[in-house]
């Protein structure tokens, strides 16, 4: 399978961009007649994320370049939506610069401003797999990356390292124990770790954003692209790759290798049941993996994303910062972006989630203790079938078709056929 290439940087740093970054000279304050007091940048982030810390530790030193007090505005993120929506349809930006998920910037497209003008390749070059196309709409470059996230397995490595159980499994299955990459491999190993009283592993079964993405997954695994919908806004859940996708879940699922309770699990319950013993291993988010690393380091082990039959792939999970066309202070937010684009080292070191939106960033801090996730990201990325999910302004609603078609199936309600074909129905009455 042909992969794309993760570009390599001839300039070793995270400084990159820097000498580009700002361009407020002694010229442009000259310009000014605004007192200090009006030389205010407002920030909307998400509360308790990434993007609150590291707005918060920077914006010392871009007041100390620019002049301008960084205002940090934070809500939670089933308000971050609607806090911007809002602002859009009063026509007047009270935020001048915004953090999004990927899947609101097509519901936003027309209230950003577009970067291209502003962006050169020497920017762009570090963005990691997928970031470039998914913040790109209709030609249009809307936004910087603060971080991309896509699920990666997490094991325990210390029952993969077990002689009893390398004995136990080669006579079970006739051969090796080891990592799962694929399907069938996954599955052996599911089989193989359900006993005393811990499952093989977990499937997100809640009617979640979550499960929709797990279930992506293993469609693009399967040869899905584009995801859900075409070029041409043709409906393709019910194709041969969304079938075996949501089959391969089930099967799991009916062999009782995952938790009875499967239907109100997401990635979080996922975690929560993996740190406490009760599963050998987990298809999660990356940033999953320095928790359960902190906890107990021995015991913990990544690896990249499995593959079905068309190889490795995930679904991606990448935040932008953004530009509001309403926003008074465009030349400065643009700035600002920029800034923060050079300063995305910070989302590593200063966030949580220890994952960040360049490729020089994941590079540098891949080969540290408890940062393995960091490599088994760019080994998932760097294939041909990881991708974004479709960008439409109608996918809140078509993530809830699809999560309940994951439900029904995996209920017994209904056959993985039947369940897509009824989803494929309903999504195409929310898009005609």
């Amino acid at each position: 399978m042909k992969k794309r290439t993760i570009r390599r940087l001839a300039i070793v740093g995270i400084g990159l961009v820097s000498s580009l970054l700002l361009t407020t000279g002694c010229g442009r304050e000259e310009n000014k007649t605004d007192s200090a007091k009006d030389k205010k940048l407002t920030v909307l982030v998400e509360s308790g994320s990434p993007a609150e810390t590291v707005a918060n530790k920077t914006a010392a030193e871009f007041k100390e370049k620019t002049g301008y007090e960084v205002i940090v505005d934070s809500v939670p993120y089933s308000g971050l939506y609607d806090k911007v929506s809002t602002e859009i349809k009063a026509k007047a930006a009270a935020h001048d610069v915004v953090s999004l998920d990927v899947l609101w910037l097509s519901a936003f497209e027309n209230a950003l401003t577009p970067l291209d003008e502003f962006v050169d390749d020497k920017i762009t070059a570090d963005f990691l797999p997928t970031l470039k196309e998914g913040g790109t709409l209709n030609d249009n470059l809307l936004g910087l990356p603060m971080w991309i996230n896509s699920k990666v397995l997490i094991y325990r490595q210390d029952l993969f390292e077990d002689e009893a159980n390398k004995a136990a499994f080669n006579k079970e299955f006739g051969h090796e124990l080891k990592v799962p990459t694929t399907w069938d491999e996954y599955k052996e190993c599911a089989e193989f770790f359900t006993k005393d009283d811990m499952y093989g592993t977990a499937v997100f079964g809640m009617a979640s954003g979550d499960t929709v993405c797990s279930f992506l997954d293993h469609a693009s695994q399967a040869g899905a692209m584009p995801l859900v919908l075409s070029d041409d806004n043709e409906v393709l859940v019910d194709e041969k790759p969304y079938v075996e996708a949501l089959q391969y879940l089930c099967d799991l699922y009916d062999a009782g290798y995952v938790p009875e309770e499967t239907l109100s699990i997401a990635s979080t319950e996922a975690q929560e049941m993996f740190n406490n013993g009760k599963l050998a291993m987990q298809l999660n988010w990356s940033h999953q993996y320095p928790a359960a690393y902190s906890l107990n380091s021995s015991n913990v082990g990544v690896a990249p994303m499995i593959g079905g039959a068309d190889g490795v792939a995930a679904t991606t999970g990448p935040w932008y910062q953004c530009v509001m066309k309403n926003s008074d202070n465009q030349e400065i937010a643009i700035d600002y972006l920029k800034f923060m684009y050079d300063n995305n080292e910070k989302y590593m070191t200063e966030g949580s989630l220890k994952i960040a939106g360049r490729t020089s960033v994941y590079e540098k801090y891949a080969s540290d203790a408890g940062n393995e996730h960091l490599t088994a990201v760019l080994e998932t990325l760097d294939n041909e079938y990881s991708q974004n999910r479709p960008a439409t302004p109608s996918w809140t609603e078509i993530e809830e078709v699809l999560a309940k078609a994951v439900q029904s199936a995996l209920s017994g309600k209904s056959t993985p056929e039947d369940a897509l074909k009824n989803a494929k129905t309903e999504i195409e009455s929310i898009i005609e």
